[in-house]
């Protein structure tokens, strides 16, 4: 469908449309470098300006492409351009610069970024696990003062998540907003955005209830969100989590959010300011972020606030990280589609639950599950093998589930490397290398297991292709003998 859909618009267009920019290929006064990321929506690619025969003598920019398929969208052109108009407007230094605007030869719209060094919230946490109260409101301090400017302006964000929030490399440590695609504008003349009645758009693990109804909005719902990586970034954890999307969603209207001590030693100031964030009722929380954030600072500096240390170490182990990956265009997603991706996620889950492994971070799309390896040289080597075999079965049966629609492709993957835990009575994985799966994982789809040369060390006997970058292929067989 979609290769027919590309070779009609080719015909109509007169040139090849192409959904990726390849090195080199230009973009008005830009030359492509590289791709940097792909979302639901388009594609951000490292580029330099390039005026004729000269190189401009300037510092490198992020490029960011509306998809291809979806440029045929009205609407989400609209809402393309929409994103560039609010960035421009907010103007803010803790809000990314749009520097320049342009179109493809095809007529996709484009916008040109300040090109930023570092990683997002979303890989610090990851990285290195929950924060402290102090760090939490270094993190967030930027991100209100941002979102306070922006709701001056009369604008919602909608998806203030970890993954939005970028943190600058340097002495500095600047932070940045991103990412306003689904931003609504409340002045009255401007309308009610680009969202129908009923409709829902944002990430479902951070929408306030009236977000996920579809009824009217205003700032309380980033107060919402706000609440939820507050929560998160002192616990370590979601206050809500669900394999569904339909319990999930029933959870944020309907059951009461924990406390964050309850999942960390936190002092009950801080539980009282997350919960008040968390209300089912836009009226009970917080009327801005400004007054959050008062609420915040006091909290954290108050007296007595800071908690007694938790131990930390960092120890070996094994990670399964499964991704669903759907290969149809947007106007393609039917229930049919949805349905096999809840059903490959319940199975991946729920198998790496039951083999004991610590489900360490789950999303819309993925998983990540983490055993601990123990000392011992013979007793490292069988529980590598235990969980190669473990990874093997998972992806067997992912691969030949019942009822799987072509649309969906399943990737697993094995890796070793270190976690950071939290008090060794009890550990509680809260970061390292091996919680990032993004910098080992592939990023195509792949047919087989994957594993990398760390998963695999010390163990023999294996039928080995090699895969895409560094990974390699495990054919069989599915457990070697320890």
């Amino acid at each position: 469908m979609g290769c027919d859909l590309t070779k009609e618009l080719t015909e109509v267009l007169g040139f090849p449309l192409v959904e990726d920019l390849p090195p080199g290929g230009r973009a008005g006064d830009y030359v492509i470098d590289s791709r940097i990321a792909r979302g639901g929506c388009g594609a951000v690619y490292a580029a330099h300006h390039h005026d004729g025969s000269v190189v401009r003598e300037r510092e490198g920019v992020a490029l960011k492409v509306l998809h291809a398929r979806l440029a045929l969208i009205p609407k989400m052109v609209e809402r393309f351009v929409r994103e560039i108009h609010v960035i421009r407007r907010l103007n803010h230094p803790n809000v990314v610069d749009v520097l320049d605007v342009g179109a493809l030869e095809d007529g996709r719209p484009f916008y040109v970024m300040e090109r930023l060094e570092g990683m997002t919230l979303e890989a610090l946490l990851r990285s290195g696990g929950r924060m402290s109260p102090d760090q939490a409101l270094e993190m967030l301090e930027p991100v209100c003062e941002a979102l306070q400017a922006a709701h001056e302006a009369g604008i919602v964000h909608r998806d203030v998540k970890a993954n939005n929030i970028f943190v600058c490399n340097g002495p500095s440590r600047s932070i940045k907003l991103l990412d306003f695609g689904i931003a609504k504008l409340m002045d009255p003349g401007e309308g009610t955005g680009l969202t129908t009645a009923g409709r829902a758009p944002g990430t479902l693990s951070i929408m306030a209830p009236e977000q996920i109804l579809g009824g009217a909005i205003d700032e309380r719902v980033d107060v919402y969100a706000l609440g939820v990586l507050l929560h998160r970034l002192l616990t370590g954890r979601l206050p809500f989590d669900a394999t569904s999307a339909m319990e999930l969603a029933r959870q944020h209207l309907e059951e009461p959010p924990p406390r964050p001590s309850q999942r960390a030693p936190l002092a009950p100031a801080l539980d009282a300011l997350v919960l008040r964030c968390l209300e089912k009722l836009p009226e009970r929380r917080f009327p801005s972020v400004r007054a959050m954030l008062c609420e915040l600072r006091e909290a954290v500096c108050r007296p007595g606030m800071t908690s007694k240390s938790v131990p930390e170490l960092s120890v070996d182990a094994m990670g399964v990280h499964v991704v669903v990956r759907l290969n149809a265009p947007i106007e393609e997603i039917d229930d049919a589609l949805a349905d096999d991706l809840g059903r490959a996620m319940d199975l991946a889950e729920s198998t790496l639950r039951q083999a004991g492994l610590s489900v360490l971070a789950t999303a819309g799309d993925e998983v990540l599950g983490v055993r601990l390896l123990p000392g011992g040289r013979g007793e490292e080597r069988r529980a590598r093998a235990e969980a190669l075999a473990l990874a093997s079965e998972l992806h067997d049966q992912l691969a030949g589930r019942s009822g799987a629609d072509e649309r969906v492709h399943v990737n697993v993957c094995l890796h070793a490397d270190r976690v950071v835990v939290r008090s060794p009575l009890a550990p509680e994985i809260v970061g390292g290398p091996l919680a990032c799966p993004g910098a080992w994982t592939p990023q195509e789809d792949v047919v087989g297991l994957c594993a990398t040369p760390e998963a695999l060390n010390g163990l023999s006997g294996l039928m080995l292709e090699d895969g895409p970058g560094r990974l390699l292929i495990v054919r069989g067989p599915a457990a070697p003998r320890a």
